[in-house]
């Protein structure tokens, strides 16, 4: 089967191909959307980067921590993550390469049902995750229980 080109559903999750036309090139301004910061961290034995991006429309801001180096690689895999426990996280992840998306939400998997809404759509989320130069992601639209 030949998944390169769509989106590849699995029994629990959606592979999500990114373009990439996109650079990580903070604009710093306000008034407009776009990424607000890139940071290189280190969270005990791991590091990433931190980007932050600015939805104008909504007036909304959404933050990403990138778990190792994802640039370039293939089927990333994305988890929603309350944002106060975004580096917390971070630093706890087993996998070489993650991207964790800072939630609201007090309910993961509603957060997480969610975060799988929003990439399939073209919007600021999936903008934000263009920024971190992996060419796919994948995330989970339903937990493995309930499959």
């Amino acid at each position: 089967m030949d998944t390169e080109r769509g989106a590849f559903f699995g029994w629990t999750s959606r592979r999500v191909m990114l373009p990439r036309t996109l650079t990580a090139v903070v604009s710093g301004t306000a008034s407009g959307s776009g990424l607000t910061m890139d940071r290189q961290v280190a969270t005990g034995t791991v590091r990433g980067r931190l980007l932050a991006y600015h939805d104008a429309d909504d007036d909304h801001d959404y933050v990403a921590l990138m778990v190792g180096d994802v640039r370039g690689c293939d089927d990333v895999p994305v988890r929603a993550v309350g944002e106060e426990r975004l580096l917390l996280e971070g630093g706890r992840s087993g996998l070489q390469a993650e991207i964790l998306v800072g939630t609201d939400d007090r309910d993961e998997a509603a957060g997480q049902r969610d975060l799988d809404h929003r990439l399939c759509c073209d919007g600021p989320l999936r903008s934000l995750l263009c920024h971190s130069g992996a060419r796919s992601v994948t995330v989970d639209w339903c937990s493995v229980g309930a499959a």
